[in-house]
């Protein structure tokens, strides 16, 4: 696609042709126009994507696992497992998941309380939040396989 020089924001047009001083608006069309890409004369903003949100099948989790995982967590015998699986799957929101999978609490659950003032917000999305869940079974389940259960 090509622009008129005078209508084109990118990085050649700015430097070169259109230094306002010289430029007549009347030159011909700019050969270094690429779409969008060169919208900005600022450098592209970083992406944070580093929230992990893949399937359950993608960790190898069945669903009798993940009951089985859910009982040994609600159990309390192994607390001090589910606290460190919880921080290392994602320290901000590590309370809010052990309180998720120990109270059986859905995301919207946890989301009213915060509404009646019991508890903080959650520094997340519904989405983010059970995707930080899930990874926070799978880093469970992995320290439970070392165990032996």
């Amino acid at each position: 696609m090509r622009r008129k020089c005078h209508a084109c924001l990118c990085r050649t047009c700015l430097n070169v042709c259109c230094d306002r001083r010289n430029c007549t608006g009347k030159k011909g069309e700019c050969d270094n126009y690429n779409g969008f890409r060169q919208l900005s004369i600022f450098e592209p903003a970083p992406r944070f994507h580093s929230i992990p949100r893949h399937s359950w099948k993608y960790y190898g989790i069945s669903k009798d696992r993940y009951r089985q995982l859910t009982e040994y967590i609600q159990s309390g015998r192994y607390a001090s497992l589910a606290s460190q699986a919880a921080h290392t799957a994602n320290e901000t929101i590590s309370e809010h998941i052990l309180l998720s999978v120990t109270k059986n609490k859905s995301y919207d659950a946890l989301r009213v309380k915060w509404e009646l003032k019991e508890m903080e917000q959650i520094p997340y999305g519904r989405t983010d939040f059970y995707g930080i869940r899930r990874c926070f079974f799978s880093i469970f389940n992995e320290k439970m396989k070392e165990i032996g259960r």
